[in-house]
């Protein structure tokens, strides 16, 4: 059996998104991430954090973005993007009519993570940073919109259906296997910021 592609995995899950399913799947994952936060379900306080979401995003463009993981071990295959086995697939990227991210919504396992308007990083000067990368990549009028942690630096999307990586501080772009070829060696590769 042939494995999949880090194109075709993306493809497959972006097919399989019911976007307005997925929307309805917010509330649940407020809630388990609160009883998981405070060990209770507070419905005043779901109520407010949905509320508080669905008012961020109001207006806005709403673009879904595929978190993705790396298999080190298969580097070398061509097929080494994995997605974690997870309701809540992708984030959410909220931007204007002039392409200005404004609003983000992340999840992970499941749990809903962060949400406003500055993306959830430690630094202030690479969230600008990023939000600018956002913006060249939404320029570019992009397929798809991927996030990979392991990739640190990089915003991939799919254009022309090809892989791009868009390095965020660098601004410089390459196809993703060129990419990994080229750094999967270096000490920054893995690095976060």
């Amino acid at each position: 059996m042939k494995a999949q592609t880090n194109l075709s995995l993306i493809e497959e899950k972006y097919k399989r998104l019911d976007s307005i399913s997925y929307m309805g799947k917010l509330e649940r994952s407020i809630a388990q991430s609160s009883f998981l936060k405070f060990k209770e379900r507070n419905k005043s306080n779901i109520n407010e954090i949905y509320d508080e979401i669905m008012g961020g995003i109001n207006g806005y463009t709403v673009k879904f973005v595929l978190r993705v993981d790396i298999d080190t071990t298969s580097l070398k295959t061509g097929n080494y993007l994995r997605v974690k086995d997870s309701v809540m697939l992708f984030d959410l990227y909220c931007h204007d009519e002039k392409l200005n991210p404004r609003y983000f919504v992340s999840f992970e396992n499941n749990n809903l993570e962060d949400f406003g308007t500055n993306y959830p990083i430690l630094s202030a000067k690479y969230a600008k940073q990023l939000k600018s990368g956002i913006k060249q990549v939404l320029k570019k009028n992009p397929k798809y919109i991927v996030d990979c942690t392991y990739l640190s630096n990089t915003i991939l999307y799919v254009k022309d259906e090809k892989l791009y990586v868009y390095r965020v501080i660098q601004k410089e772009v390459y196809e993703l296997d060129d990419y990994v070829a080229k750094f999967k060696d270096s000490k920054a590769f893995y690095v976060s910021y």
